[in-house]
């Protein structure tokens, strides 16, 4: 992959799409890529609340496997070659709940069709996810986040406890896929440290 993908992106795709009709299979050479998981062991939670992930949605703009790329204010192109291993609203499901179960602020935080009731549930709406190639100078890996965490009742929405937009800009020192990805890791990790903190912030004596 060359140094110099975002400039040449736009004239990738009609590439890309000019050999699709000609017999090449342009899917052999995709790289597909996952979000890392945290490495550190859980920390034990000292709050008794049975947590929840619930929806993880994602802006329609971004909710391609394809790679998303900013490269003006109003444009965006997409990477033929470089992508998600899986849906990202799935991707990023997966590392948001382990990243809350490691920081252990909330509570112990349970897999999806688990038998226990959740007395707590987290929504995540993921309104940026881009790679920020307006200044070739300065690449950043673009995410954004909005949580909304709420009290569940008998089965049913309760209060709101929490209510927050975490957003994360890191510089890549490269122009290639895996420094994206590698941007987009942490980011992730700032936000979720962000939003245990606000959390424990919000509510000190939290023993439910």
């Amino acid at each position: 992959m060359r140094s110099d993908w975002p400039i040449a992106l736009t004239a990738g795709l009609a590439v890309a799409l000019t050999l699709g009709g000609c017999g090449s299979d342009p899917a052999a050479r995709r790289q597909v890529f996952a979000f890392t998981l945290p490495a550190d062991p859980p920390v034990s939670a000292p709050r008794t609340n049975v947590v929840a992930l619930g929806r993880v949605t994602i802006s329609s703009l971004f909710q391609s496997r394809a790679f998303t790329y900013r490269t003006a204010e109003d444009k965006y192109v997409q990477d033929p070659y470089a992508g998600f291993l899986t849906a990202p609203e799935r991707a990023l499901a997966e590392s948001i709940r382990a990243g809350l179960r490691q920081g252990g602020a909330m509570g112990r935080i349970i897999e999806p069709g688990s038998g226990l009731t959740p007395s707590m549930t987290v929504e995540a709406a993921v309104t940026e996810l881009y790679g920020d190639f307006r200044d070739l100078a300065a690449p950043a890996a673009a995410m954004e986040i909005h949580f909304i965490i709420y009290e569940v009742e008998l089965g049913e929405p309760g209060r709101i406890v929490l209510d927050k937009v975490c957003s994360r800009r890191a510089p890549l020192a490269r122009r290639t896929p895996e420094a994206l990805v590698s941007g987009w890791d942490a980011d992730l990790g700032g936000i979720l440290n962000e939003i245990n903190s606000e959390y424990t912030r919000a509510h000190p004596d939290d023993r439910r």
